[in-house]
């Protein structure tokens, strides 16, 4: 018989309560069982699972019902409300039991429970506590795992000063009578519980009595569990649960501090070596300061910048001295994220730094003819840092505590950081290809950087965005001839009258501003004129002003080049109509000597196999008269006009070069792999020169390299495989 809101106690009947979706929690009497037990789930052997029992012993009952249990099953092939009966498979003869039609929840259950165990019930909970810690927990399991530690637990102590480390872990003082030492699963509760693992340790209090200590520990949480919202942590005792709360006038320590708050307990800490040694490692952790240059050893660093790329990763560059090869790794620390760089850098000669330390006394093992000190390395990540992460870098060195570089890098876009370090490289050198192929590639490979957007526009005249076809001209900051530009399109009949959009970069539109709007209104030319930011060529000006305009075609045209003569553009624009409005066309590009610059880009043998080429550059204009039109593998952005949304669909420029060269045939490729061909037109002719991003030799040189290593991995395997054009088209 049973009590209507009490445990069944007539070892056939059980109360039960969904735990979560997978677990139901069972309380009834019987006879003796093991402590996991084999179940029939509606005594089927196809649900047959492994339940975990915890029971006590009932006094003054028959034997068919001495214990008193709480089962813990898996549900397998089966729903909570689909379950009726279930078997248990207990030595000897099996026991069925009826579920309880009436639903109960989890508080009734053991409030029956507690009823009938009386002094044995902390131990029921304990064991429940424990089998649901045993498993795979859930967010709900940890829930209900939390609702019974509350109630099973005793107040134990405070938590009187925390503070979260750069690892995320967090730092706990206070006193307690019954804290675990060593390394402990307890439960941290926050907006909600949350596992952690507690490493602590007890030291010496003078304000405590006898039966309590002071504690200090670090908890290492699932998921970051901040400082100022931790109000309690359940620990398993030596016999129970036990809570130490977070006190309400408790200090809050900040990060950077954490370290010096550990070295000042340190010294009155007792803990076993293993334990000791953790938080000694927690003591010395990173807290703003160098402690290289602290260290009673040969090992000194110096840091001449760190660049953060935009989307892309960290470029740091410096030196270290090692002579005794104390240093094992070293990794930059951004958060929570470590990269290696001492296995991936470019070392670099630095006999400044040898003249510097050659009579340091400290450092009289060192080799005066090495000199290679120097080092270059960039650090991927996936996300840029906020302005306030600390970023570092952490020595890891022989029989002794890491030791620490703070970094205080600054933002730049790739060209910014590599203007700063590709002057200083001799382009012969095997430091110029080793930085090529293992630091300023990949972090142009790796860049993920916002294209470039417009910031400002101003109309001059009757700007028809909706026109069927559409002048760009894109500026990059050499923008000192566009008064010339604008006058050759003022004066030619054919661009008059077009819509045409001007884009380039807002700091040097801004120098010239009230002179191009001048020149536009004294011609009455229809523009659009647009400041963006992000232009570091005109190829990225260009992509602002084809989204500048709505119309269908859209005639891109380079700062850098000028027509030759009037009535160029009709021609051009009937070979892109011809064509079915299809593809991209080009004309033929001279230098101002009437040698050619571009005369179509096609695919060509060689010993090492296919590659792209440039045909006929520097010949003279002379070896083009009886050129017809026709394919190319790929055209130029310099001058084509193209249909808008083939441009959109490839979505623009690729952001991972330099200059404008490889970048305009980056995009040339993409729009032909999209079903959009390039087509020379060897009679419309215009005048380019040869712009060079940069007066420095040894930047001309490397940024080429760079580019063309770039582009080669993205496109080696592509032109390998593409069918060269050579033949004419009508």
């Amino acid at each position: 018989m049973s009590e209507p809101s009490g445990l069944p106690l007539d070892g056939a009947t059980v109360m039960a309560t969904l735990v979560d979706e997978g677990l139901a929690l069972m309380a009834g009497v019987g006879s003796a069982m093991p402590a996991t037990i084999d179940v029939y789930l509606n005594g089927s052997p196809d649900a047959k699972v492994q339940a975990s029992m915890i029971s006590w012993r009932r006094n003054d009952s028959s034997a068919e019902s001495a214990f008193g249990f709480i089962a813990l099953l898996p549900l397998v092939n089966v729903s909570g409300g689909r379950l009726k009966k279930v078997v248990f498979r207990r030595p000897g003869q099996p026991a069925e039991y009826a579920i309880e039609s009436r639903g109960q929840g989890l508080e009734a259950i053991l409030s029956a429970v507690a009823e009938q165990s009386g002094a044995s019930f902390a131990g029921v909970m304990d064991g429940v506590i424990e089998a649901l810690l045993a498993g795979k927990t859930n967010k709900k399991r940890l829930r209900t795992v939390a609702a019974l530690v509350r109630i099973a637990a005793s107040s134990n102590g405070f938590v009187e000063v925390l503070g979260g480390l750069e690892d995320s872990e967090l730092y706990i003082q206070g006193w307690s009578s019954n804290f675990p030492h060593g390394r402990t699963r307890v439960i941290a509760i926050e907006d909600g519980p949350v596992l952690a693992e507690l490493t602590s340790a007890e030291f010496q209090r003078d304000d405590l009595g006898e039966d309590a200590a002071g504690v200090i520990g670090l908890l290492e949480t699932e998921r970051v569990v901040k400082p100022e919202k931790l109000q309690r942590i359940y620990f398993r005792g030596k016999d129970g649960w036990y809570g130490i709360e977070v006190y309400q006038q408790r200090v809050l320590v900040a990060p950077r501090d954490v370290p010096a708050h550990i070295r000042s307990v340190l010294g009155r800490v007792k803990a076993s070596d293993h334990i000791l040694e953790q938080m000694q490692l927690a003591a010395h952790r990173f807290d703003g300061r160098d402690t290289v240059s602290d260290l009673d050893r040969p090992i000194r660093v110096g840091i001449d910048f760190a660049l953060v790329i935009e989307g892309s990763g960290i470029l740091v560059s410096g030196w270290m001295l090692d002579p005794d090869r104390g240093v094992n790794e070293i990794n930059l620390r951004v958060g929570q994220d470590s990269i290696r760089i001492d296995d991936s850098w470019t070392r670099q000669t630095r006999p400044d730094v040898t003249e510097a330390f050659i009579n340091d006394p400290m450092f009289t093992g060192m080799n005066s003819a090495r000199n290679s000190h120097g080092f270059l390395v960039f650090c991927p990540l996936a996300d840029t840092p906020a302005s306030d992460q600390a970023i570092y870098l952490e020595f890891n060195i022989t029989d002794s505590f890491p030791a620490y570089c703070p970094l205080n890098p600054t933002r730049a876009s790739a060209r910014q950081a590599l203007s700063r370090v590709l002057p200083s490289l001799d382009p012969r050198s095997v430091t110029a290809s080793s930085s090529i192929e293992r630091q300023f590639g990949p972090m142009l490979q790796n860049m993920t950087a916002q294209s470039p957007f417009a910031i400002d526009v101003h109309d001059i005249g009757n700007f028809d965005e909706n026109a069927p076809v559409t002048l760009i001209v894109g500026a990059d900051d050499t923008i000192g001839d566009m008064g010339v530009t604008i006058a050759l399109l003022g004066l030619d009949p054919e661009t008059r009258k077009l819509p045409i959009v001007i884009a380039g970069p807002a700091e040097s539109f801004d120098q010239v501003g009230s002179d191009m709007l001048r020149l536009a209104a004294f011609y009455k030319l229809n523009v659009r004129f647009v400041f963006a930011e992000g232009v570091e060529d005109y190829c990225d000006a260009l992509e602002v002003g084809v989204k500048a305009t709505k119309s269908d075609a859209v005639c891109l045209m380079s700062v850098h080049v000028l027509p030759r003569e009037k009535g160029w553009f009709g021609p051009l624009l009937a070979a892109y109509r011809k064509r079915g409005s299809k593809g991209a066309v080009c004309p033929t590009i001279l230098f101002e000597d009437d040698s050619v610059r571009w005369a179509g880009t096609w695919i060509e043998e060689g010993p090492e196999g296919k590659y792209l080429a440039d045909r006929y550059v520097g010949y003279p204009r002379a070896v083009l008269t009886d050129a017809e039109p026709c394919e190319v593998s790929a055209g130029t952005v310099e001058c084509c006009i193209l249909p808008r949304a083939a441009f959109l669909d490839v979505k623009g420029f690729t952001r991972g070069y330099i200059g404008p060269s490889e970048k305009g045939l980056d995009i040339a490729l993409k729009l032909r792999m999209a079903g959009t061909p390039s087509y020379w037109l060897p009679e419309v002719e215009l005048l380019g020169s040869e712009q060079s991003i940069t007066s420095t030799p040894a930047w001309e040189e490397l940024s080429h390299r760079l580019d063309r290593w770039a582009f080669d991995r993205r496109w080696s395997l592509v032109v390998s495989n593409l069918r060269s054009h050579n033949h004419a088209v009508d």
